[in-house]
């Protein structure tokens, strides 16, 4: 549901996103291409020297192409982002065993005999790829306005390129890719340049600036949580079990420790694999270049409020303030239920990240605000007949939809052989 804003916010919101050309928001790119062809290995090198999470893929043209003289042209098929590589990769573990059950060193001499066989595999033979990612012809962009590629683009795309298997996140995407008459892509558009975009011009949010996390519904939000003591590959498992693209690692009593994301996957590599079987506290803290120390936390509750043990944890309290994500290496960005509208789009563009973590008195995470979220809200203000269904909850009923478009289709298909026989 909508917040309450003025109309007169919600007009200059809805002016300032039409009357801007989408090419008011690109900038020469130096675009990474993958050929569909390339190894598993040879995708996760290329991503890892860029630093980057994901990159188009094309194939090179057919002989019928060629046979019509577009042998320079090549076939755009989506996008392929790290989280496609290992949910791939965890595609080829069914069968394997029980992961959960699993001890550590037995999971890591999996992931490492598998991923070494997995690395070999070409992107046009993963079970999950190209779904993150909408593509728009350089002739449309020129005639687009932001607020079209926040509805057509990001929220609802029209093209998902071709795909070698299903998607994990279906309803939004991250990214829009400006093509040409070659299928040559010259610019990416994302959900951070929007969100970029509107804080670079918050003047025009009115009253919705100064809306607090609490009053926008970012506060009491379900926000999935795990342990630091759950494996990686356990943690990739749920990720995908919940269709989101973050869990946040919180310690014993609930208070958030850490962000586990495939953001901490920008450098991993095939032969990085075995890894994946470390505890989530773990793999953040050497991800990061720290030591993880979660194990030797006592945890005994006549232990925790003794005296003695309180003497010791308010005299490291007064030597040293504690940062929120220290246990791990990282440095949280956290925010009250009273922060505004404008701090969090100040957080999330100052310190280039894609969520926000809401918090109460103990540091325990009660909401998440991500950059989807951000531009759902601003068109449920100015355009909420545009905004798309929920999407799917569950694996399950992911599967149950699929099976229904394609129940629908089988339909639609014998009718239209009905009517051609009448």
């Amino acid at each position: 549901m909508a917040p309450a804003c003025t109309p007169e916010t919600i007009a200059r919101i809805a002016t300032l996103l039409k009357d801007t050309n989408l090419h008011d928001l690109l900038s020469p790119q130096n675009v990474i291409i993958l050929k569909d062809s390339a190894t598993v290995e040879q995708s996760l090198k290329t991503l890892a020297s860029k630093r980057i999470l994901s990159s188009p893929v094309v194939a090179a043209p057919d002989a019928d192409a060629k046979e019509k003289g577009l042998a320079g042209n090549h076939q755009i098929l989506g996008f392929l982002d790290v989280r496609d590589v290992l949910s791939s990769f965890l595609a080829e573990l069914e069968g394997h065993g029980n992961l959960p059950k699993m001890k550590m060193l037995q999971k890591m001499r999996l992931l490492e005999e598998q991923g070494s066989s997995f690395a070999t595999t070409a992107i046009k033979d993963l079970k999950v790829f190209g779904g993150d990612g909408d593509f728009l012809h350089t002739s449309e962009a020129a005639q687009t306005s932001v607020l079209d590629v926040i509805v057509n683009g990001l929220l609802n795309p029209k093209e998902r390129g071709a795909h070698q298997g299903k998607h994990i996140v279906t309803g939004t995407v991250h990214r829009v890719a400006i093509y040409d008459n070659h299928f040559r892509i010259s610019n990416i558009i994302s959900q951070t340049d929007i969100i970029k975009y509107i804080f670079m011009n918050k003047g025009e949010l009115g009253d919705l600036a100064t809306k607090t996390a609490a009053e926008l519904g970012w506060a009491s939000r379900p926000v999935v949580t795990l342990g630091p003591d759950v494996s990686a590959i356990e943690a990739m498992l749920l990720m995908n079990q919940k269709q989101i693209s973050a869990l946040a690692v919180v310690d014993g009593v609930g208070k958030i420790i850490g962000n586990f994301s495939v953001s901490e996957m920008r450098t991993i590599m095939a032969e990085h694999f075995g890894a994946l079987a470390l505890p989530v506290g773990e793999f953040l803290a050497l991800e990061h270049g720290t030591e993880f120390q979660g194990y030797s936390h006592i945890h005994e509750q006549e232990v925790v409020q003794s005296k003695g043990h309180k003497f010791i944890t308010d005299r490291i309290a007064r030597a040293r303030p504690r940062t929120p994500g220290e246990e791990v290496g990282q440095n949280l960005i956290l925010v009250t239920p009273q922060a505004t509208m404008i701090e969090i789009l100040d957080k999330i563009v100052s310190h280039r990240i894609h969520r926000v973590y809401v918090i109460d008195e103990l540091e325990r995470p009660v909401g998440v605000v991500t950059c989807t979220d951000v531009v759902r809200l601003i068109i449920s203000l100015v355009q909420p007949a545009a905004l798309p269904a929920s999407r799917p909850s569950s694996a399950k009923q992911l599967q149950q939809l699929e099976q229904q478009e394609a129940e629908q289709q089988q339909h639609d298909q014998q009718k239209d052989a009905d009517a051609m026989q009448q």
